[in-house]
């Protein structure tokens, strides 16, 4: 059994993570913003980043660090909550990287978040680790990111960094916002209907994260996916299907949606076809590769 360290553990995956750990007896450690924070069966350490403050002894003699934290891109992109999306992500990975200086014996392993919204929108490219990044503010922030976990890095520490995509989970995410529109019969596809969504259960992207923490898979980016990307109009079809109510037609117009939602509406009208052969190759194995029986095991 190992120690892992987690950051951003009171998010939806990181919870996913610490259950997991749990239940396979590992040491869990989590860094916390909150001093007043209890977890029944973690160690929980205080810290600040954005004051540069950090327990070091969360880090001391621990084996693997997993890096979640970070301000979720899913509220309105004002100029100060975009520099909030940045600043939170780089001020963590700094702070993190000068505790694991600091202390004798570090992580011989650090696996970090990052997003698939490295690669911009594409109807027809398939993007894998080796596409370069777009030219907009969601690949900046996460090209940025990867910048500074990689210096985790080091001959005797692997650094992976997990490109995710839209994550399934249950109250959580894009399922948190469509399901309760989908129980009320008012959900339909979002702009075209045509962007390519790819996606992935949070079960597998726990599994994953601590997978890539204790095997043996080369430093650098993989995908975080499952094989089977689908457009936005299938995947609304097949929520609705699951949750046996009917879709309305026609899709929400793109303008709309930037009208209510301003530059974030780039989340919903985004198009990401992306590989997962990457991670597939290293021995991992999905779960989850088939949306319906992922949407089944959140939702009935």
């Amino acid at each position: 059994m190992g120690v892992f360290t987690i950051t951003g553990a009171t998010g939806s995956i990181g919870k996913e993570v610490v259950k997991n750990l749990l239940r396979s007896g590992h040491e869990v450690r989590i860094l916390s913003t909150r001093k007043d924070l209890q977890w029944e069966g973690v160690s929980v350490f205080y810290w600040n980043p954005a004051e540069g403050e950090i327990d070091d002894l969360a880090l001391e003699g621990s084996d693997y660090l997993i890096h979640l934290a970070g301000a979720p891109v899913s509220k309105r992109w004002t100029p100060m909550y975009k520099r909030k999306i940045n600043d939170s992500r780089v001020y963590t990975s700094k702070v993190l990287l000068d505790a694991i200086n600091n202390v004798k014996k570090s992580p011989k392993s650090c696996v970090s978040a990052s997003a698939i919204g490295y690669y911009g929108s594409s109807s027809s490219k398939v993007f894998t680790e080796n596409t370069p990044p777009a030219n907009d503010f969601l690949a900046s922030v996460t090209e940025n990111w990867e910048r500074y976990t990689r210096i985790f890095e080091s001959y005797e520490r692997r650094s992976v960094q997990l490109r995710i995509g839209i994550v399934l989970d249950k109250g959580a995410g894009v399922l948190g916002k469509l399901v309760p529109l989908a129980k009320a019969g008012v959900v339909s596809p979002l702009g075209s209907g045509e962007q390519w969504t790819s996606w992935i259960h949070v079960e597998d992207l726990a599994k994953m994260f601590i997978y890539c923490a204790i095997s043996d898979v080369a430093s650098g980016p993989y995908n975080a996916v499952a094989s089977t990307p689908l457009s936005n109009k299938s995947f609304t079809k097949k929520i609705c299907k699951v949750l046996k109510r009917p879709m309305i037609l026609p899709s929400v117009p793109a303008f709309l949606l930037k009208l209510f939602l301003g530059e974030m509406a780039t989340l919903a009208l985004t198009s990401q076809k992306v590989s997962n052969a990457k991670i597939l190759k290293t021995g991992f194995v999905f779960k989850y590769e088939e949306i319906e029986p992922a949407l089944q095991s959140i939702l009935n």
